[in-house]
């Protein structure tokens, strides 16, 4: 058989969220190399060009240790003995275990765990709400699942990292664009060249803080007082809006009385800053304008997310910065089928709902808030954004200890869908005991790699990269354009590797329990074809990637998406929830501020979570070209605290919480404040035997080893979990492997 030439295959990355534009060089089949596309629209920084990820594109691909066939587990769970089976085996063994089990335990005994959006979630989804278990466990409630609830329901609609060549003000909290968001990291640079103003809050001096105008280095978990100390110097100033506050915003009389509580005296004691530098900054923002707010996992990794996040937008509205260009623009809804739509939501009853884990606690995530919320976007906007798994999944560290305990019912069975939850979940112990536990009868794991979570499954499915499947992509309906692609090599090279996309999985498992009849499509492709079809294409005929128009100030003709057709100073939905309808502040319950006699044994707020632009989250240690670039976990250690404690740089060190203790590298960085100390996320040693007890490191730098998943310490509306405000202490330690 003649030899194919090399075909050039237009494609847009997922293996981050910058979805740069790549030219696939492919022959017979087989990726050859990615290359950066020049032509396509949407720049980053940094450039992808230099990305050491695309580099190493077909060295992650045909990885020896990828898993390419699907494994069954033969020993006890860890032992690290698998045999070989077949796809369709494997499907029919799987969909029997879990109609047994759901016969006898009922539907909501299956869970799932999810990682981070870039994967085909809406049919896991779909599943899910089928079979009848309203239990989908991931990151949502501590990576954007805060930022766009609170954003539907204070103004309506998330407007999605707005920043322009109009922006004149940039405000970054708890956000660092230059290593976590490419797209916006460009924009910004290119807003700077315009002469924009930049103001940075965050407790550690980022790359983006060195070249701001303002740094504000706040103690961590007091954002939202720093936000409420610069709304109140608006409002004693009168540098508000003051036309868009009377005709577009309520309970401004309310938030103004909520004000008095926080004097820039009491706001300066609580942050750290002076008073001095937080009335430059919330100057410099409300004389910019239009001005553009970017949050981070800074604010939703904290105690009081809720309440920052609200603050957050209504300091954007007090400035009238919605949807206006340089501002923050509400895009709406797409066109195309919205993720929704495509989950069945609807489908699971609300008795169902109701049983969701955690959903009695932290209600603002659950079916009750979002009946509230999308009721209002679409009687607006007329359709739904986003997709509800992304703002309504159940607690996941309580999902965990529900396995465990068995408490308020059994979880029996769970799916891992590229999460690898032994590292990226908190409190790793209690996810370990759980993955173990004999009350968890069948687990299941869908990863590229044998990760630690993966060597204590019952099953190892292959999964298909994005090189292996189509997909289109709005950003969650959100999102400033839309782009869809086809897949650049197959997802199946008989012989060599069978890797299953998320869609043939739940669809699969759904043909074999009764969902025929919901399951139109017969192959993804047909799937991302109907999503498509409002809008009049194909994926054949789409053009790869449409920049959407900015219409302005639509709220003048349709006003706010909220109860009250307006911004939400004082908040309908929360107060209907059963919460304080303004934000306020609340000490970290760990934390000096909280419990002072801890911080006498542990005197360090440890910070983590902290990103790095070689890895993204737990991926890409395995891949050798990428880890040489980076081989060692880090932390940050003030030189002040490194003396005292007898640490120089380049030390391991013992990084210890009243829960456990791991270790990283020391890096000596002296631009925090020597209370803080600041550690990586993320990290295991693939390097490492599979089989208990090593379980590729996952205990041993792995900094959700030691943190807490105690529901009181979590956010009381949301329950996202505190990653960003523990308390430690740091000493030296052996070299890692003595």
């Amino acid at each position: 058989m003649a030899k194919r030439s090399t075909d050039v295959r237009p494609t847009v990355c997922f293996w981050c969220k910058a979805e740069c534009g790549l030219l696939a060089h492919v022959k017979n089949d087989r990726l050859l190399k990615l290359e950066e596309d020049p032509d396509w629209p949407i720049k980053c920084y940094p450039p992808t060009r230099g990305c050491t990820r695309r580099k190493a594109a077909t060295e992650y691909f045909y990885h020896p240790e990828r898993v390419n066939f699907p494994l069954k587990r033969v020993g006890e769970r860890g032992e690290g003995k698998w045999q070989r089976i077949s796809w369709p085996d494997a499907l029919d063994e799987i969909a029997d275990k879990l109609e047994k089990l759901r016969d006898q335990y009922g539907p909501e005994t299956l869970g799932a765990s999810g990682g981070t959006g870039r994967t085909h979630d809406e049919y896991r989804a779909r599943f899910f709400n089928l079979f009848g278990s309203p239990n989908l466990l991931g990151q949502e409630r501590i990576c954007y699942g805060p930022r766009s609830i609170v954003a539907d329901m204070i103004v309506g609609m998330f407007p999605n990292y707005s920043v322009t060549k109009y922006t004149k003000c940039i405000m970054l909290l708890g956000s660092e664009p230059l290593t976590a968001r490419p797209m916006a990291a460009k924009a910004i640079l290119e807003a700077k060249k315009q002469g924009a103003k930049m103001i940075v809050v965050d407790p550690c001096q980022t790359q983006s803080a060195r070249m701001a105008d303002i740094w504000l280095p706040v103690t961590p978990g007091t954002d939202v007082a720093l936000l409420l100390g610069m709304i109140n110097v608006l409002v004693e100033e009168e540098l508000y809006d003051k036309a868009f506050v009377e005709k577009w915003c309520y309970g401004f009389d309310k938030l103004v009385e909520r004000l008095k509580d926080y004097p820039l005296k009491r706001v300066s004691q609580i942050t750290g800053l002076s008073q001095k530098q937080i009335k430059e900054a919330a100057r410099m923002y409300a004389k910019n304008r239009p001005g553009c707010c970017i949050e981070g996992e800074g604010l939703e990794h904290a105690f009081t997310s809720t309440q920052a996040l609200h603050a957050r937008w209504i300091l954007s509205a007090m400035c009238g910065n919605l949807d206006v260009k340089g501002g923050e623009i509400q895009y709406g809804p797409p066109g195309i089928v919205p993720g929704r739509d495509m989950e069945l939501w609807e489908r699971l009853p609300e008795s169902q709902w109701q049983k969701m884990i955690g959903a009695d606690r932290f209600r603002l995530s659950s079916y009750d808030a979002q009946q509230i919320i999308n009721t209002n976007i679409v009687k607006v906007w007329g359709a739904s954004v986003n997709q509800m798994y992304y703002q309504s999944e159940c607690h996941t560290p309580s999902a965990y200890q529900t396995i465990i305990s068995g408490r308020p019912y059994p979880i029996t069975a769970l799916f891992s869908t590229h999460s690898n939850p032994m590292v990226t979940e908190i409190a790793t112990k209690t996810v370990y005991k759980a993955l173990k536990s004999p009350n968890l009868q069948l687990y299941v794991v869908n990863d590229f790699f044998m990760t630690p979570g993966a060597e204590l499954a019952d099953y190892v499915l292959p999964a298909a990269t994005w090189l292996e499947r189509p997909d289109v992509w709005t950003f969650c309906d959100y999102g400033s354009y839309i782009w869809a692609r086809k897949a650049v090599v197959p997802h199946i090279l008989p012989g060599e590797y069978e890797h299953y996309r998320d869609f043939d999985i739940w669809h699969g498992l759904g043909l074999r329990l009764g969902q025929q009849a919901d399951w139109p499509w017969q192959t993804l492709e047909e799937a991302v074809n109907y999503r498509l079809k409002p809008l009049g294409y194909t994926l054949d005929t789409f053009p790869r990637v449409i920049i959407r128009d900015i219409r302005e100030r639509k709220y003048e003709t349709q006003g706010f998406s909220t109860p009250s057709g307006k911004v939400e100073f004082f908040s309908n939905t929360l107060e209907q929830l059963g919460y304080d309808p303004l934000p306020k502040y609340q000490p970290p319950p760990e934390s000096p501020m909280a419990d002072p006699d801890l911080a006498e044994e542990y005197p360090y707020m440890l910070i983590s979570g902290r990103r790095t632009i070689t890895y993204y989250h737990g991926e890409w240690r395995n891949v050798a070209s990428v880890r040489k670039h980076h081989p060692h976990p880090l932390l940050q250690v003030h030189p002040k605290t490194a003396a005292k404690e007898g640490i120089k740089d380049g030390d391991w060190v013992w990084i210890e919480t009243k829960r456990g203790r791991i270790r990283q590298k020391a890096q000596l960085f002296d631009k925090m404040d020597p209370k803080i100390v600041h550690a990586e996320h993320g990290w295991w040693y693939p390097e490492l035997p599979g089989e208990e007890p090593w379980l590729h490191g996952a205990f041993e730098s792995n900094i959700n080893v030691v943190l807490s998943d105690d529901p009181d310490h979590c956010n009381p509306e949301l329950g996202s979990y505190p990653l960003r405000t523990a308390l430690c202490k740091v000493y030296p330690a052996k070299p890692f492997g003595v």
